[in-house]
C-alpha cells in the first residue's frame, strides 16, 4: 500500500532527482541558445542559414526536454521501488513488533545482508528472545512462588483445623513445627524483598574501602553457632589484610548466604573451608565444603530463582531457593565474578573474583 514512510520516500526521491533534472535541462537549454546566438554574431552570411539554425536550436531544446520528461517519470518509477525495497523490512518489523505488544513473543524478522536494516532486525529478534525468556521466568517465579507458599500455608491450615476440632492438642512441638512453617514463609518474603531491591536500577550500593577478610570473620562469627550445632568444622584460612572497594553490608550479605548454603548440603564432622587471597590484579574468595556436590549438568541453574539441587523441596534442605540469585546480583553490581565448581559425593566449591 503506498503510504506511510513508503509515499514519504517516493515524494522525496522524485523530488530530488526531478529538481536535479530540471535545473540541468535549464542550464543546457539557455547553454545552447546563448552560444547559438555568439554563433549568429560571428557569422557574417548568418541569414543564409537562419532557418537551419533555427530548426536545430528547437529539435536540441525539444530533445533535452523530452528527455527530461521521460528522465523524471522514469526517477518516478524507480524510486517507487526503491522506497518499497528500503520501507519493506521496517514494515516487517512494524508488524513483528505488533505481534510483540499483543503477546506473540514467537514473532520473528528475516534479517538479510550486513546493513544498519539488519542490524535493526537483529536487535529486535534479540529482544523478543529476551522477552520470552522473562515471560518464561516470569511464570516460572509465580509458580515456584504459589509452591513454595502452598506448602507452608497448608501445613499451617491443617493444624489449626485440627486444633478447632480437637483432634490435636496444641503441644509444644505442634506449636514449634507451626513457627517453623511461619518462619519459612518470613524467610521467603524477605529474600524475594533482597532480591527485589538488587534488580532495582535505584539500587545503591555504598562504596568503600574495606578489609575483605574482616568482613569475611564478621560473617563466620554470624553463623559459627550454628556449625557447632551441627558438628560441622569451619576452616578459615586467613591473610594479610586485602583492601578492596566494596560495600560491607552487601558482601557480609553474601558471605553468610554461601556459608549458610554450605552448612545445609555438609553433613556433620565435614568440612567448610574460606579462604581470600590477592593475586596478581584481582581478589579471588573461595568457599569450599565437603557435602554432597552438585550434578555437572546442573550447574549452569544453580543461581536461577528457586532453583534447588533436592528435587524434593525436603525442608531439611529448605530455604527459600533464591539465595544464590541474590548472591550472584551483589556480585555482579560490584562489578565481580562468580562461579561454582562441584562434583557429586566431593563437596562444592564456590569461587568469587574481584578485580582490583
Amino acid at each position: 500500500m503506498f503510504r506511510g514512510l513508503h509515499a514519504r520516500l517516493t515524494v522525496s526521491f522524485v523530488f530530488a532527482a526531478s529538481s536535479i533534472l530540471i535545473i540541468a535541462s535549464i542550464i543546457i537549454m539557455l547553454e545552447v541558445h546563448y552560444h547559438l546566438n555568439m554563433f549568429k554574431e560571428d557569422v557574417p552570411d548568418f541569414n543564409s542559414i537562419r532557418p537551419l539554425t533555427h530548426h536545430f536550436e528547437k529539435a536540441l531544446l525539444s530533445s533535452i526536454i523530452w528527455t527530461s520528461i521521460g528522465a523524471i517519470l522514469l526517477v518516478c518509477i524507480i524510486s517507487y521501488f526503491v522506497a518499497k525495497n528500503l520501507t519493506k523490512p521496517l514494515i516487517l518489523m512494524r508488524k513483528a513488533a505488533e505481534k510483540m505488544t499483543r503477546g506473540d513473543l514467537q514473532a520473528r524478522v528475516k534479517t538479510l545482508g550486513n546493513d544498519e536494516l539488519n542490524e535493526l532486525g537483529m536487535s529486535l529478534n534479540h529482544l523478543a528472545s529476551q522477552l520470552q525468556r522473562q515471560e518464561s521466568a516470569r511464570k516460572n517465579m509465580t509458580s515456584d512462588i504459589a509452591h513454595e507458599l502452598r506448602t507452608p500455608l497448608a501445613t499451617i491450615k491443617s493444624h489449626l483445623e485440627a486444633f478447632e476440632d480437637g483432634v490435636f492438642q496444641p503441644t509444644r512441638e505442634r506449636l514449634h513445627s507451626l513457627k517453623e512453617e511461619i518462619e519459612r514463609l518470613i524467610l521467603l518474603v524477605q529474600d524475594l524483598e533482597h532480591l527485589t531491591e538488587m534488580e532495582s536500577p535505584q539500587s545503591v550500593l555504598d562504596l568503600k574501602e574495606e578489609d575483605i577478610n574482616k568482613l569475611i570473620d564478621k560473617s563466620i562469627d554470624a553463623v559459627s553457632a550454628t556449625y557447632v550445632q551441627k558438628g560441622v568444622i569451619l576452616e578459615r584460612i586467613s591473610s594479610a589484610p586485602i583492601e578492596l572497594r566494596t560495600d560491607a553490608k552487601r558482601m557480609t550479605q553474601v558471605f553468610i548466604n554461601l556459608l549458610s548454603n554450605a552448612l545445609t548440603y555438609t553433613p556433620a564432622s565435614g568440612y567448610v573451608t574460606v579462604t581470600a587471597v590477592e593475586e596478581f590484579n584481582h581478589v579471588h574468595i573461595t568457599v569450599k565444603d565437603t557435602g554432597k556436590g552438585i550434578p555437572k549438568d546442573e550447574l549452569d541453574q544453580v543461581f536461577e530463582r528457586f532453583y534447588r539441587s533436592e528435587k524434593s523441596r525436603n525442608r531439611e534442605y529448605g530455604g527459600s531457593g533464591i539465595g544464590l540469585t541474590i548472591v550472584k546480583r551483589i556480585i555482579e553490581a560490584l562489578d565481580g565474578q562468580i562461579w561454582i565448581e562441584s562434583e557429586l559425593g566431593k563437596g562444592t566449591e564456590v569461587h568469587i573474583r574481584f578485580p582490583k
